[in-house]
């Protein structure tokens, strides 16, 4: 099968990989899309690393089943499958197997990844209607991980938010935090321009450049420090200081009224500065949603999967912006150009399609949505 394998950080190459073997619990999907996140490219850029060389990478994923293990319940071949969780790899593949885990189904199990927590041996799993796009239905991926996290450290109805970044998962969370939770005023902190109108549009009420208006934005903060924010999200990956600017997960505490809350969502495993001063001076309350199964099971990831994909197959969240790019898997140039350019002038998600007849049928239904949209507005 047609595959992309990453030998190591900065090398994505295509590869010819045996078909998985599909096991009693297990089924066997063929590829329709996969989604470049920032995981993936957090590998490509070595802020994470895996428990060997190579991997394939890509998990936002959709596929539908052309094999189903007899062991497995409610699932069947013909089934479009969105998973969550049980690997960050094995998706840009032609075919990929996963141990589905629906709501409301038994059966969990558990092991230790060596990465400081336990993981299920299942993924969350739901089934999508056929009429979902398939470059849509991979999002429901990342929805379903910002929805984990906002709804284990919910804000108060009304709270000030802080949203650090306007990635793809920060502008799902905008969405989240606006549309259904009910939150106050939102203010986004980027450095790109682009993402920062995009959250403006998606609910947040103020943007600040930390690159161009830093200025702007100390003074801000030295106004409004200590009674201004109730809750930060904090959605960066890795951030690498850039020249004078101050530390923007300061800025953001600094912000915070006392026994505030902080709560991390972008994972890195290259040490960021976090101040422990005003932690402690403030008396702030920094949160998390776990990995750990033990503590979150994955039969709840899969409830929250099923939330995510209601509010994406009915419209409340917003998730066909946040793709910028369409490519095919056989496009090896465009491949690696979303890897090595990820974020590159403003652009968010590339959705890699496997077959091309998909592709020229969603690029219409893209284009249906574009003029549908130009003539409500």
């Amino acid at each position: 099968m047609h595959a992309y394998t990453m030998m190591a950080p900065g090398v994505i190459e295509p590869a010819e990989l045996p078909i998985p073997n599909c096991g009693p619990d297990e089924v066997l999907l063929r590829t329709e899309a996969v989604t470049i996140c920032s995981t993936d490219v957090s590998y490509y850029r070595a802020h994470l690393s895996p428990p060997a060389w190579p991997i394939v990478p890509g998990h936002e994923y959709v596929g539908r089943a052309v094999h189903v293990g007899n062991r497995v319940r409610r699932v069947e071949i013909g089934d479009r499958l969105v998973y969550w969780g049980q690997s960050d790899f094995g998706g840009l593949a032609e075919y990929r197997t996963i141990r589905p885990l629906l709501p409301n189904q038994g059966g969990e199990t558990s092991w230790y990844t060596e990465r400081n927590f336990y993981d299920a041996d299942q993924a969350a799993a739901v089934v999508v209607p056929d009429r979902l796009p398939s470059r849509i239905a991979t999002l429901i991926e990342p929805l379903t991980s910002v929805l984990r996290c906002l709804l284990v450290n919910p804000p108060k109805p009304g709270d000030v938010c802080v949203v650090l970044g306007c990635g793809p998962s920060a502008l799902l969370a905008v969405q989240v935090l606006h549309r259904l939770l009910g939150a106050g005023r939102i203010i986004v902190l980027d450095k790109d321009p682009r993402r920062i109108s995009m959250a403006e549009r998606m609910g947040a009420e103020l943007g600040f450049n930390v690159v161009c208006q830093s200025g702007e934005l100390a003074d801000f903060v030295r106004r409004h420090h200590d009674h201004y924010a109730d809750y930060v999200l904090d959605a960066l990956p890795h951030v690498a200081a850039v020249g004078p600017v101050e530390d923007v997960r300061q800025l953001a505490m600094g912000l915070l009224r006392p026994g505030g809350t902080y709560v991390l969502y972008g994972a890195t495993a290259v040490p960021q500065p976090i101040s422990t001063w005003l932690l402690l001076a403030k008396g702030l309350r920094m949160q998390a949603t776990p990995f750990d199964v033990r503590l979150f099971p994955m039969s709840r990831s899969a409830h929250v999967a099923r939330i995510a994909l209601a509010l994406v197959n009915d419209g409340v969240v917003d998730v066909d912006s946040l793709i910028t790019r369409t490519v095919l898997s056989t496009d090896v140039a465009d491949v690696d150009d979303a890897f090595a350019n990820y974020g590159a002038a403003g652009g968010l998600k590339t959705s890699v399609l496997f077959d091309h007849r998909l592709m020229a049928k969603e690029l219409r239904l893209a284009d249906a949505l574009s003029t549908s949209t130009d003539k409500a507005s």
